[in-house]
């Protein structure tokens, strides 16, 4: 076999469940050419039983390491590829059979592009459809939508290993599910990123997914990506170089966060606190520091994601003094949207309007 056009990396621990339908799905690719390298990150399952089972192929490589989680298999997928474009997959995902050839044939005629996706199926544990998730198409569009949020999904990225390497490639501090923002950011401050307007991946969702697991950490992470960049783009240094440990929201503190970054995070600090089950007096110090930072929030939206969400956790934790004078002041901030919220918790809770079962 000769050169490979493209490498695809697998990273796997303990992905005996679903390995061999995403192997699959790569070996009936219609692009043949292609080395395959897959990583096992200290399995203890029944994983490597089944790479022996496909090593009659030629295109596959398995490299077999002591568990040293995902963002760093990944580095290694980055330094072991032997081409310069390189596809990733997770190891409960599936690609469609066009994928490889539409991804490399477009990163083959745009030069200056580094990273192409392209939209998702999201997939229930036995394969089942459950909604497709559009992403932004057109560099320009795609450079906008990644100032706000992640733009490119991980399971369906092809990128130029070259641009991923310059930058440094995924980085630890970020490991709970936005190491990849983290690294389309920075790679997006030197080259152009896209999407294709196909669905190209299905991404499984399961109680395992860091989607699942994580998602309080991974909210944090993704706005101190944000943050970073934010000052990277202003010839500052960047307050996550040199960190291995994960992010938390500790670490803001070094990001010396301006007014309206503060104002920004109020919403999802609210959101980390609902995943942790946190108490009251948490509802309280955020309702506080967001009515300080009001002049940098939009009314309506103070209203609809701070105030009234946070007041209703308040009487949800038997703190109806509390709870009644925040609604209050919700009300004098932007009336209509807090009384249209009052109402609808109202039918809500006399079970109106809503069938039931």
């Amino acid at each position: 076999m000769g050169q490979p056009q493209i490498s695809i990396v697998i990273p796997v621990w303990n992905g005996e469940r679903y390995l061999r339908q995403t192997l699959d799905s790569i070996l009936a690719q219609d692009l043949t050419d292609f080395e395959l390298l897959v990583i096992d990150d200290g399995s203890a399952d029944g994983t490597a039983g089944i790479l022996r089972e496909y090593s009659r192929d030629p295109r596959l490589r398995v490299h077999t390491q002591e568990n040293q989680g995902l963002v760093r298999t990944r580095n290694i997928g980055l330094s072991m590829a032997s081409c310069e474009l390189l596809a990733f997959i997770d190891a409960d995902d599936l690609a469609v059979p066009a994928r490889m050839s539409l991804q490399s044939a477009y990163l083959n005629a745009h030069p200056d592009v580094a990273a192409v996706g392209s939209h998702i199926l999201y997939i229930d544990p036995d394969g089942r459809p459950l909604r497709t998730l559009r992403y932004p198409t057109g560099p320009a569009k795609v450079a906008a939508a990644l100032q706000d949020h992640n733009a490119l999904a991980q399971p369906a990225i092809m990128i130029r290993r070259s641009a991923a390497l310059a930058v440094g490639g995924y980085r630890n501090a970020f490991r709970y599910g936005a190491e990849d923002y983290d690294l389309w950011l920075r790679m997006s401050e030197r080259h152009a990123v896209d999407n294709l307007p196909q669905v190209l991946t299905h991404y499984r969702i399961h109680g395992a997914s860091i989607t699942h697991t994580r998602r309080a950490d991974q909210l944090i992470a993704a706005f101190a990506a944000k943050c970073s960049a934010r000052r990277r783009r202003n010839g500052q240094a960047d307050p996550v170089d040199g960190q291995d440990t994960p992010i938390t929201e500790a670490d803001l503190g070094r990001y010396r966060l301006e007014p309206d970054e503060r104002a920004a995070f109020m919403r999802i600090r609210l959101d980390a606190l609902r995943l942790r089950d946190a108490g009251p007096e948490d509802y309280l110090e955020l309702l506080a520091q967001s009515w300080e930072l009001r002049p940098y929030l939009r009314r309506g939206r103070h209203v609809r994601h701070i105030l009234m969400p946070s007041a209703f956790m308040l009487l949800r934790h038997h703190r109806l003094a509390a709870g009644l004078r925040w609604i209050g002041r919700a009300m004098t901030r932007e009336p209509l949207s807090a009384a249209w919220m009052v109402l609808r918790r109202t039918v809500a809770a006399i079970g109106l309007g809503r069938k039931s079962g």
